[in-house]
């Protein structure tokens, strides 16, 4: 798993923090929900450097988690309220690709559904074994946005480029859904030997 990029990012992230030890993480997870949308929309309307930029907002959605722990705001209801709109967030970075033509729904349902599937089965395992982390697997929400990113950045420098009759974005999308479904196994395996 990848994972380990996520406390360089906060790092990087922290002098952001102090600024914010007033505010309530959960006003910050809802102010994290805007950057999908308007990535959503701007991928719908072919403005894709305005995605981009929006893309680079979903950091934002590390700083409520950062502030709640760093300031000792963290609550059940925060990290229920965390993980749902982060669902909304995958749906609104997954789903455009689709709703634009760039990636037909053949590939970008696959990837929506094991998207899902990846948090489901640690949420539902985790609290079915709650002394068992059941965050394993080959790759993560955070690796899957990266991959997004960095694949629409290509894919907006080069976008009539085809590789075997298929686009950047439906080779990056077809990766995902194929690392996506190993994940989905690995962790339905690791849940079979741990409950």
């Amino acid at each position: 798993m990848l994972s380990h990029y996520k406390k360089p990012v906060e790092k990087v992230l922290e002098p952001l923090i102090e600024p914010l030890s007033k505010v309530d993480p959960n006003v910050l997870t809802v102010l994290g929900s805007i950057p999908p949308l308007v990535f959503f929309i701007a991928i719908i309307t072919g403005n894709y450097i305005l995605a981009l930029f929006a893309f680079i907002g979903n950091l934002f959605d590390l700083i409520d988690g950062m502030v709640a722990r760093k300031y000792k705001k963290v609550t059940p209801f925060g990290g229920f309220l965390d993980s749902t709109l982060d669902r909304v967030g995958d749906f609104l970075l997954i789903t455009p690709f689709a709703f634009a033509g760039i990636v037909g729904w053949e590939i970008v349902a696959p990837l929506f559904l094991f998207a899902f599937l990846t948090s489901y089965i640690r949420s539902r395992g985790e609290l079915a074994n709650p002394s068992v982390s059941f965050a394993v697997g080959i790759i993560e929400r955070t690796e899957r946005l990266g991959i997004i990113f960095f694949s629409l950045l290509l894919y907006t420098s080069i976008p009539n480029t085809l590789i075997a009759g298929y686009n950047i974005m439906e080779i990056s999308l077809l990766l995902l859904v194929v690392l996506s479904l190993y994940t989905v196994l690995q962790r339905v395996i690791y849940a079979y030997k741990k409950l």
